[in-house]
């Protein structure tokens, strides 16, 4: 199985080329989930950070790729926004939420989303990492969790972040969707899943 870091400079070296590689788009292709896959477990899953060699970093901000890896046996889906928590070092879920996109309003439902196996979904994690606000308040959580109903992940994060004086809301956080790098000619269909 190609890295993540390999198929994005073999994406880069291709460029607008068109590809017919189906088995490997197999098993990157990511789509909108029909009711026929099941709900991904957390023991089907991994999570890394990819901070993409500091391209998020500038002006008292900073990011990181949220990258979940289907490393089961079968396809499954998830919702697009599942809940990332932080943790101080003794464990103890810190009060950091992520700010609403437009505005406080509630933001609308998303369906959600399907990979194949060995497939990844990323999604883009944007904070304040400078004291930039008056009195603002600022944390370094030790560890970042994405919580499942079916249990968690987590990852070490050691990464500080601010928000104005009175706020939780510390970061932003985009859908998952998926990390296909290589392009292809043909679409690849999904494959029929039985219960």
């Amino acid at each position: 199985m190609l890295s993540r870091a390999l198929r994005k400079n073999l994406a880069a070296v291709v460029g607008g080329v068109s590809l017919t590689v189906a088995p490997f788009v197999m098993a990157a292709r990511a789509h909108a989930a029909p009711q026929a896959y099941p709900t991904c477990q957390a023991e089907q899953l991994s999570l890394t950070l990819d901070d993409e060699g500091g391209a998020f970093n500038g002006m008292s901000q900073s990011g990181t790729l949220l990258v979940v890896r289907n490393i089961g046996a079968g396809p499954c889906q998830i919702q697009p926004l599942p809940l990332v928590q932080f943790a101080n070092a003794a464990g103890h879920v810190l009060p950091v939420t992520r700010r609403a996109v437009g505005g406080p309003k509630p933001q609308p439902a998303t369906a959600a989303v399907a990979f194949m196996p060995e497939a990844e979904l990323t999604a883009r994690l944007h904070w304040v990492s400078g004291a930039v606000y008056d009195n603002a308040q600022c944390v370094s959580p030790a560890t970042l969790v994405l919580a499942l109903p079916s249990g968690s992940l987590s990852q070490p994060f050691a990464r500080h972040m601010c928000a104005p004086a009175g706020a939780t809301a510390f970061f932003d956080q985009m859908p998952l969707h998926p990390d296909v790098v290589l392009p292809t000619a043909h679409p690849v269909a999904a494959p029929t899943v039985t219960p």
